[in-house]
């Protein structure tokens, strides 16, 4: 054919949108929709920014004559969200785009990419062992950033997502101890970045094993936009939200007075208050038991336990009282509390 003889053995255009390092005959496009006007040939490539082409992957495939009319999708990692083969006479949406999960297409077992890792961003306020546990994050992972000092859980959790460049971000709070296994490298396909996913964490005052205190892979722009007014920082982002089995860290709260009494103070408060999202009863009823009893021979357990049972008795008391229960995310009142208290 003589589209062959004019393109070589490379039998279709290929597009970059964003930054990419190109493929030496690529073009760079602002959308699918200004490569599909420019392209001369029936289909053509795709690559966005956020893809790494693997070396092996050199843009030679050529589709049968009984799929021309179809959108081709490659490897991506684990998922098939990356390099696409559209053609020209099989136009897809916007939406069909935005999420790269297409209608009509063909998954092919060939790995084109790999997706760019999710930037990972520390959040510290006044944690004494912040310093030293950022430390040992960024030995292991040097791409971590921190946001230190930022008044307000909401506040804090909107300026790390501005530091942020990738779709994803994993948040990391300032008394985490990441364990050995745990690698940040979950891979999410795009058509579930506005999902919000949590990670366990291991208790060292009564040896649970869930949600409080994990790592987070938050959407980046979901968080940005989030509603401020919810008391439940997390689930005020996506109501897509999915609990990850695995153990990301410990949850090292227990370095003072304050800081024990606190972290379990806004815990057991979300708890008993109801506020969290889908939260189960049964389970909800078991975890304030817990930690409203276990663990006083541990290091600052007392405080633990106290501050547990004073979160118990407030969220109890203001269920449904939004603005009472905001005020667990403000530090300041959260000390006057704890001195008039534990004085």
């Amino acid at each position: 054919m003589l589209q062959d003889l004019i393109y070589g053995i490379q039998m279709y255009d290929i597009f970059y949108i964003g930054d990419n390092s190109p493929h030496p005959n690529a073009k760079h496009a602002d959308s699918y929709e200004h490569a599909k006007s420019m392209s001369m040939t029936k289909m053509f490539w795709l690559v966005w920014k956020d893809l790494h082409v693997l070396d092996s992957f050199d843009f030679l495939y050529k589709a049968d004559n009984f799929s021309l009319d179809v959108t081709h999708v490659f490897r991506n990692g684990n998922h098939y969200d990356g390099v696409t083969l559209f053609s020209k006479s099989s136009p897809v949406s916007k939406r069909e785009i935005d999420y790269r999960f297409y209608a009509s297409k063909k998954e092919l077992e060939i790995t084109a990419s790999m997706p760019s890792m999710y930037d990972i961003v520390f959040i510290s306020y006044n944690e004494p062992t912040a310093d030293d546990n950022f430390k040992a994050l960024q030995q292991r992972f040097p791409r971590a950033k921190r946001v230190h000092g930022v008044k307000g859980i909401h506040q804090a959790h909107i300026a790390a997502a501005k530091l942020c460049d990738t779709d994803m971000f994993w948040i990391v709070d300032g008394d985490a101890v990441i364990v050995d296994e745990f690698n940040f490298d979950y891979q999410v396909p795009k058509w579930n970045h506005d999902h919000v996913f949590v990670w366990r964490a291991k208790n060292p005052i009564n040896d649970m094993v869930y949600g409080y205190g994990g790592v987070k892979l938050f959407p980046t722009r979901l968080t940005i936009d989030m509603d401020v007014t919810k008391p439940d920082m997390t689930t005020s982002i996506s109501s897509k939200f999915n609990a990850i089995k695995e153990v990301s860290n410990i949850t090292s709260f227990n370095t003072g007075e304050f800081e024990t009494w606190k972290g379990a103070f806004r815990e057991c408060t979300k708890l008993s208050s109801k506020v969290i999202d889908r939260q189960k009863n049964e389970e909800t009823d078991n975890r304030l038991q817990i930690w409203t009893t276990i663990g006083k021979d541990r290091p600052y357990g007392e405080y633990a336990i106290r501050g547990a049972r004073a979160g118990a008795a407030y969220g109890a008391a203001n269920q449904g009282n939004t603005e009472a229960l905001k005020k667990i995310n403000d530090f300041d009142w959260l000390q006057e509390q704890f001195d008039a208290t534990n004085i």
